[in-house]
């Protein structure tokens, strides 16, 4: 073994400088060596004396994004090459070649490096590779150390024209017009943003921001398909919307209120997230109860029962008064005859003037009577002026207990994304959704009109927007559910070499306050008052004044019928209680008869008066 106290060709001060410029931003190093490794070991005690933080050896962990390759020949370099994820673009790379190089080198391709940072250092030379925003990519040879590639206060894309990607999606992309361009052989639809009120949204106003600091232009496509995002179909593919253009490098950058999740960020490079956004629901505001039962309601259960009793108690204790007492009125030795006047004289319509004997008890049970009608008018009166209404529905278990349902546009999502699928409640709004397409429409609306559908969106600052604008007309009637259902990030998806910059630019929108700005903006102008209205809280439709009435109408008819026949009913008893054994026909015509009397007695006196 050699002494590694035999000194190095770089200098500590250039090993120092060349370490501190290759990796500017990982905070640990994956080590590759030559099989020979007595050739290089010099220069890895060199190294590992000079590295500030943790390093492997052999191994790889892509939390480590530095990598350090050294070896004798660049043959074995570019084997070790291949186990670098260079297709990412934090990647940074440090090549140490214990020997010259020609310029013919195969280290030298640029495609081995992809969207990584690299510098390679050589007997021969130093060189460092350009930007990974420029193209075409190449390798500079440089005169120092001090020169390598080193952190850029502001990345200049020099008017390179980017592919932006996005869609309709309020308050973040207003975008609507389009046009035809040819991109790359291809005819594509591309959004013209030609004015103010299309190029408006806050997202929108961020891109632009984003482009005019990095110096480039751009076009936006029109996001083509069913699918937003799109969806993940196994640990390599991914089928349809923005994700899909990014990843198969059609766009550079696509923005549209883009989830930041684990599916999304293990196939696309997601920027840091500038909001967090909550997930909602709007549910269909209480309406008045209606009931068959209503007449009964000024009074509880218990009120009624104590009536009752109190009812049959009385008419007990009269019965057996009358039977008892011979003084008593005769009329309350029938049972049936003596509920009648007293349930008569309860409600104040019964007052015979025969009261010798019973004069106490029955002005009682009529005071009694008196201060229960004026209570039960009192509330019934209050309860056709305020009615009463359905319990709001503000949690997720009252969402299922209601059994509303509800549905977005667009392919079925990825239900893990949306909401928390080992809680108990979320993890049934799954089996509630109902896709909205055309041939459901007149589905979904009559769910609507009957108050069994929610609409699904989220918390933008202090607005809800619907996920979907074919919602926007139905939201006067419906109010925020105060349970949320789940949040997420809103995130840009953009090609590695772009991750940094687009990085650096949103994080200082956000610190200097002007997305802050732009949200509150936009918001401002953009959202109507039925959006802002959800928030507040009021019983029914509307505020506006509405006709009392009696629903349903038929428990007034129901009643009104009972009463005709309770009062038929009386009057057939009364009849048959005059007749004792008599027919009642026969009763009828003795009344007819007297009848008869009375008018020609009463036209005699008349006569008799004018004469």
């Amino acid at each position: 073994m050699k002494n590694s106290k035999v000194e190095s060709w770089i200098s500590t001060e250039n090993f120092t400088t060349m370490v501190r410029k290759s990796f500017l931003y990982s905070k640990c190093c994956n080590i590759f060596l030559s099989e020979s490794i007595h050739d290089v070991e010099i220069l890895f005690h060199q190294f590992i004396d000079i590295y500030p933080h943790e390093y492997l050896l052999h191994k790889i962990v892509y939390d480590c994004q530095g990598y350090f390759l050294l070896g004798p020949t660049d043959e074995e370099i570019e084997k070790a090459m291949r186990f670098v994820p260079s297709l990412i673009s934090t990647t940074e790379i440090l090549i140490i070649i214990d020997g010259k190089l020609k310029n013919t080198s195969t280290i030298f391709d640029v495609s081995l490096y992809g969207n990584s940072n690299a510098n390679i250092i050589a007997k021969s030379g130093i060189w460092t590779l350009s930007e990974n925003y420029l193209e075409p990519r190449f390798f500079l040879k440089v005169n120092s150390y001090d020169e390598l590639m080193s952190e850029f206060e502001m990345v200049n894309l020099r008017g390179r024209e980017l592919q932006a990607c996005t869609f309709y999606q309020p308050p973040f992309s207003y975008l609507k017009k389009t046009t035809k361009k040819i991109i790359e052989g291809v005819e594509e639809e591309v959004f013209l943003a030609d004015n103010d009120d299309e190029t408006d949204g806050i997202e929108v106003k961020m891109f632009l921001a984003i482009a005019e600091k990095l110096n480039f232009t751009w076009t936006i496509r029109k996001l083509q398909g069913n699918y937003r995002y799109g969806r993940r179909v196994n640990n390599t593919h991914w089928a349809g919307g923005v994700i899909q253009l990014v990843r198969e490098k059609k766009v550079d950058i696509a923005f549209g209120s883009i989830w930041l999740t684990q599916n999304h960020n293990e196939f696309v490079n997601m920027t840091a997230p500038w909001i967090q956004m909550l997930v909602h629901f709007l549910v269909p505001r209480p309406q008045p109860i209606t009931s068959f039962w209503a007449l009964t309601r000024p009074f509880s259960v218990d009120c009624w029962i104590l009536v009752i009793v109190m009812l049959f108690v009385k008419s007990i204790y009269m019965y057996t008064r009358a039977k008892i007492d011979p003084k008593f009125p005769k009329r309350f030795r029938s049972f049936f005859c003596t509920i009648t006047e007293l349930i008569g004289r309860l409600v104040g319509t019964w007052m015979p003037r025969n009261t010798a004997n019973a004069r106490f008890e029955l002005h009682l049970w009529q005071t009694t009577g008196f201060l229960l009608v004026t209570a039960y008018c009192s509330s019934l009166a209050a309860r056709l002026t305020s009615s009463e209404y359905e319990e709001k529905i503000d949690t997720v278990r009252q969402f299922l207990e209601a059994n509303l349902s509800w549905g977005h546009t667009g392919q079925e999502p990825y239900w893990p994304d949306y909401f928390d699928m080992d809680d108990p409640y979320t993890s049934q709004l799954p089996s509630r959704h109902i896709p909205v397409h055309p041939e459901h429409e007149a589905y979904i609306y009559s769910l609507i009109s009957k108050g069994k559908f929610a609409i699904f969106g989220k918390m933008v600052d202090s607005i809800f927007f619907p996920e979907d604008e074919v919602f926007y007309e139905y939201i006067q009637d419906y109010r925020l559910m105060r349970e949320k259902v789940g949040n997420y990030y809103s995130s840009f998806a953009v090609q590695p070499w772009l991750l940094r910059p687009v990085d650096t630019v949103t994080l200082w929108l956000k610190e200097s306050g002007i997305a802050r700005f732009y949200l509150k903006e936009v918001l401002h102008r953009r959202a109507s008052s039925n959006l802002r209205g959800v928030l507040k809280e009021y019983n029914g439709i509307d505020g506006n004044a509405i006709v009392l009435g009696l629903t349903p109408l038929g428990a007034g008819f129901i009643a009104l019928i009972a009463g005709l026949l309770l009062s038929v009913m009386v009057f057939l008893y009364e009849i048959k209680q005059a007749a004792n054994s008599r027919p009642i026909r026969e009763v009828f015509r003795d009344i007819q008869s007297k009848r008869e009397k009375y008018r020609s007695s009463s036209c005699k006196k008349k006569t008799s008066r004018g004469n």
